[in-house]
C-alpha cells in the first residue's frame, strides 16, 4: 500500500512539474506594437506612395476636367442647342464611367499592393518569432492583443524587434 502511494505521488509530483516547467515557457508578443515601431513601416508607405502617385495624378487631372465639363454644362445649358448639349451629356456620362472604373482599379491596386507589403513585414516579424522561440526554447508565444489575460510570462516584443531590423 505504501508503494502505490508513493508510486501516485510521484506521479502526480512528474505530472506537476511538466505543468510548471511548461508554464515557464511561455511568452508573449506584441504584433500590433512591432508594427508601429518598425521602421520599415514608414518605408513601406513611401514605396506605395511612390509607386501609385502618377496613377493618383493622372486621377485628379481626370476629375478636374470631368468637373470643367459639368461647370460648362451647367453654365451654357439654357444657350447651347439641344445637340450639342445632349453630346456633351453624353460625353460627361462616359467620362464619368471611365473615371469611375479607372478609381476603382487604382484602389484595388493600392490595396492588393498594401496588403503585399503588410504581409511580407508579418512573415519578417513571424520569423524572428521562431528564431527567438528556438533560442530560448519557448513552448508557446502568444499574442498579448489576443489574449484576455496574461500574468507573470516574458514579454519578447523588445526581443523580436531588435532581430527584424
Amino acid at each position: 500500500m505504501k508503494q502505490f502511494f508513493y508510486l501516485t505521488s510521484l506521479f502526480i509530483i512528474l505530472i506537476l512539474s511538466n505543468y510548471v516547467q511548461a508554464y515557464d515557457n511561455i511568452a508573449v508578443v506584441n504584433i500590433y506594437d512591432l508594427l508601429q515601431k518598425l521602421p520599415k513601416k514608414t518605408n513601406f508607405t513611401k514605396k506605395i506612395e511612390n509607386e501609385f502617385k502618377i496613377r493618383a495624378n493622372e486621377l485628379k487631372i481626370q476629375e478636374g476636367n470631368l468637373k470643367d465639363k459639368l461647370n460648362k454644362l451647367n453654365r451654357n445649358k439654357s444657350v447651347m442647342k439641344l445637340t450639342e448639349k445632349k453630346q456633351l451629356e453624353k460625353d460627361i456620362i462616359k467620362q464619368q464611367n471611365i473615371f469611375s472604373l479607372k478609381a476603382q482599379k487604382f484602389e484595388q491596386d493600392r490595396r492588393r499592393c498594401q496588403i503585399e507589403e503588410r504581409n511580407k513585414i508579418l512573415i519578417r516579424i513571424q520569423n524572428a518569432i521562431k528564431k527567438i522561440a528556438k533560442k530560448h526554447n519557448y513552448n508557446l508565444i502568444l499574442d498579448s492583443k489576443s489574449t484576455a489575460y496574461v500574468s507573470n510570462t516574458k514579454d519578447i516584443t523588445k526581443e523580436v524587434l531588435k532581430n527584424i531590423k
